[in-house]
């Protein structure tokens, strides 16, 4: 994909920057402030670049209304209903309506009342951590300063 892309660096110079550093793995997840004009003609642009490698670039979700209706408009891809509320975008749930992100760490919180305090526990915790964007990286940086300690005092991987 990034080799694809790199052959449009110089004429879609804006569109390539976005596709490099937003692309992650089949989701891009990118914003556009300046103007719905210009977030509109990157999508274009971006659609028209992956399509070139056979890719479809075929699912777009936005908080702006008119953005939306300018791809309904164009007939660019699948934008959803106007009236969802929100997805799961890279693990983490984004609201459209107030532009806001949550994370569900229910299911974390779960594994770790179950698990022994034991090295191992701490690693494995470790692992289960999502976080692509970075949302969460206080907590990870936590977990990993922990695993740090533990592996300086020389414990065991089975010694609580």
């Amino acid at each position: 994909m990034k080799f694809h892309i790199r052959k449009y660096k110089e004429d879609y110079r804006e569109t390539f920057e976005m596709l490099n550093t937003s692309l992650y793995v089949d989701d891009l997840f990118a914003g556009s402030s300046e103007s719905v004009n210009k977030a509109f003609n990157l999508s274009k642009n971006m659609i028209e670049i992956l399509k070139d490698a056979n890719m479809n670039l075929r699912k777009f979700k936005t908080n702006s209304k008119e953005l939306r209706k300018l791809w309904n408009e164009n007939s660019i891809g699948d934008v959803g209903e106007s009236g969802e509320h929100s997805l799961k975008v890279l693990g983490i749930i984004w609201n459209l309506n107030n532009d806001t992100f949550k994370l569900d760490a229910q299911p974390l919180l779960e594994l770790i009342k179950n698990l022994k305090n034991l090295k191992r526990c701490v690693l494995n915790t470790a692992a289960k951590i999502f976080d692509p964007i970075g949302f969460i990286s206080p907590f990870v940086l936590i977990i990993k300063c922990l695993m740090q300690e533990i592996w300086e005092y020389g414990l065991g991987w089975e010694l609580e």
